[in-house]
């Protein structure tokens, strides 16, 4: 008796009518942090990469007239379209981030980690939308209508965050430490320093039109201290995914889901089809299927199937063999996505972006074209190597396409760009920048704009619950701080 009456005083927070016990105030830190990394890379293989992939030219849409991906493409992008992006970053990501942040006293390694992730996740904010919540930002219910941060304001205070989140994973002393919760690098220390020191190279390079000597200044001091650095693909900041129901890479998902909406992009394909590009066989399936040749889509283009389509690069390996229809295109059916497993990883920054960003520091701010080679190349076999291209076939592709003194920097940003493919933001924020690769706008015959889009437009849920703060832009020309080339 007296046992059971134990058992039944024991339950008396249990059984408090204030507290709701499907519904949690607090979560264990590791779980949280495994929501933000699983978060970070679905947005990145989600809205945010078919936006800019879009708008760059590397993804093309198809399926017919309004289908979401054709309009996206002639720059019908509007408020009502980005209400799920910007949700994906404050109502999913920054919050875990920031409840990391704040109940992980005693446990430097978890919030030095959050505190990387949340420089990071604002650093693309920032480059979609500009002037946005900042220090008014994740505060609850405290405050439901945050005011807009000069943007250029918020980059200096991304840096210190990453600066403080590099200083506490390297903390000697953590009560708890990430494992496999963290989804990113398994709860590897100094593959997150690495990152966080990259990512700064990263930042540091936005202001090379806007205040060159700044990012000079702010790069070379950051080399000189040695780092550590990216040093290898392993050091890649992208996850890994399973193929399993729901758990695999969301790119895959949206190709098994959305059927015929994406196709390799007619730019993008011409491009390395110019140079034999050996990354095709992975980056694409060739069209006519077994030709070896490859063919992509434009905006403008009849719908149709007879293109190349997304490949293992972006989907993961093949399981079972492709069959394609007489005329050799690949029809999306069950058979042909249940051939892919769908675990590709969602990369975010490589060592190859790594070497074009030294590549182009150098290029820039002294040592020049023979001093930028070794990076550039770098970076080609790197892309190359996790795109499964033989050795021998980089070291053709290399020697064939020397860094030249005619154009460099094109040069070294096209080569990036090719690597980058499947990494949300980052051509569209090098083409803002430097203008290259020399993409076309679309035809003004079907563009809904006549420009190329510098920024999006403000989500819809945004300006109709935030007013007094946030006015929507006249148009898609407003420029990021960043952004000064003519």
């Amino acid at each position: 008796m007296a046992a059971l009456m134990l058992s039944f005083s024991s339950c008396d927070d249990f059984l408090d009518v204030n507290v709701d016990p499907n519904n949690p105030v607090t979560a264990p830190i590791d779980q949280v942090l495994t929501s933000a990394t699983v978060s970070t890379a679905f947005r990145n293989g989600s809205d945010l990469h078919r936006y800019s992939s879009l708008i760059m030219q590397q993804f093309s849409g198809q399926a017919g007239p309004t289908i979401q991906t054709r309009e996206y493409q002639r720059y019908l992008i509007q408020p009502s379209d980005l209400n799920n992006l910007y949700d994906a970053f404050y109502v999913t990501a920054l919050p875990d981030l920031e409840y990391i942040i704040n109940n992980s006293a005693g446990s430097p390694h978890y919030s030095g980690i959050a505190k990387i992730l949340k420089g990071y996740t604002f650093s693309q904010i920032v480059d979609v939308w500009g002037d946005v919540p900042f220090t008014e930002a994740l505060q609850g219910t405290l405050n439901t209508a945050p005011k807009l941060d000069d943007d250029a304001t918020i980059y200096p205070a991304i840096i210190s965050l990453i600066n403080e989140g590099i200083a506490e994973v390297k903390a000697t002393e953590s009560n708890i430490s990430p494992g496999d919760d963290e989804t990113i690098y398994g709860g590897d220390l100094l593959k997150w320093e690495k990152f966080a020191n990259s990512l700064k190279l990263r930042l540091f390079l936005r202001y090379s039109e806007k205040d060159p000597a700044f990012a000079k200044a702010q790069m070379d001091a950051l080399i000189a201290t040695g780092g550590p650095f990216m040093s290898s693909n392993a050091d890649n900041f992208e996850m890994e995914f399973v193929d399993a129901q729901a758990s695999q890479n969301p790119i895959h998902q949206f190709e098994v889901e959305r059927v015929n909406y994406t196709f390799p992009h007619k730019f993008l394909v011409d491009l390395m089809n110019i140079k034999a590009d050996p990354r095709r066989a992975t980056y694409f399936t060739d069209f006519p299927y077994g030709s070896g040749q490859y063919k992509g889509a434009e905006a403008g283009d009849p719908e149709s199937i007879n293109y190349s389509r997304l490949h293992t690069y972006l989907r993961g390996n093949l399981k079972s063999a492709i069959t394609p229809n007489a005329a050799g295109a690949i029809i999306a059916n069950s058979a042909y996505n249940n051939a892919y497993s769908g675990t590709a990883p969602i990369r975010m920054m490589t060592f190859a972006e790594y070497n074009f960003i030294r590549a182009e520091h150098v290029l820039r701010f002294g040592g020049g074209l023979a001093a930028a080679t070794p990076f550039y190349e770098a970076g080609i076999k790197a892309s190359m190597t996790a795109a499964d291209v033989a050795t021998a076939a980089q070291n053709a592709y290399v020697a064939a396409n020397p860094l030249m003194a005619a154009d460099p920097l094109q040069q070294i940003i096209q080569e990036k760009y090719i690597a980058n493919y499947g990494v949300a933001l980052e051509p569209w924020n090098d083409w803002r920048r430097t203008g290259f690769p020399a993409i076309m706008p679309v035809s003004s015959a079907i563009a809904a704009t006549d420009y190329i889009p510098r920024s999006l437009y403000y989500p819809e849920n945004e300006t109709l619950n935030n007013p007094s703060n946030v006015m929507q832009k006249p148009d898609m020309k407003v420029r990021v701080f960043w952004d000064t080339r003519p």
